[in-house]
C-alpha cells in the first residue's frame, strides 16, 4: 500500500503544527503537506495528487477561502475525507459545509476533535 498524504492549509503555522502533530501521533508514516492559503494549496496540488485527508482552514488571505477551495476539490477528490478546521461558527459556513459533504470543526484544534475525523 502506498504512503497515505495529508494537505493542511491553515494561514496559521501554529494551527498548522498542531494539526500536523496530531495526524502523525495517529498515522506516524503519513506524508504532510502544507499550505498557508487555499491559492498555494492548489499549487501544492499540482505536484501530489494523491491525497488521502484534507484539513481546511476557512478564513485566510488569498482569493479562495477554505470553502471555496473545497467546493473545487470536491470534483476530483469525490470520497476524500475533508474536514474544515475554522474559528468561523457561523450556521451559513457549517450549512455551507455540510452541502459540500465535508466535516466541520471548531478551533481550538485537539486531538479529540480531530481523531474521529482521520479514519
Amino acid at each position: 500500500m502506498s504512503q497515505k498524504k495529508a494537505l493542511i492549509v491553515d494561514d496559521s503555522t501554529v494551527t498548522r503544527l498542531m494539526i500536523r502533530k496530531i495526524i502523525l501521533d495517529k498515522y506516524p508514516n503519513w506524508e504532510i503537506l502544507e499550505a498557508d492559503t487555499a491559492d498555494a494549496a492548489k499549487i501544492v496540488l499540482t505536484e501530489h495528487q494523491n491525497i488521502d485527508f484534507f484539513s481546511l482552514d476557512q478564513n485566510m488571505p488569498g482569493t479562495l477561502s477554505g470553502l471555496d477551495l473545497a467546493e473545487d476539490l470536491r470534483k476530483t477528490y469525490k470520497n476524500t475525507k475533508m474536514v474544515l478546521i475554522t474559528a468561523n461558527i457561523q450556521d451559513a459556513i457549517k450549512n455551507r459545509a455540510k452541502s459540500i459533504g465535508i466535516d466541520f470543526v471548531e478551533k481550538p484544534v485537539t486531538a479529540e476533535k480531530i481523531f474521529p475525523h482521520l479514519d
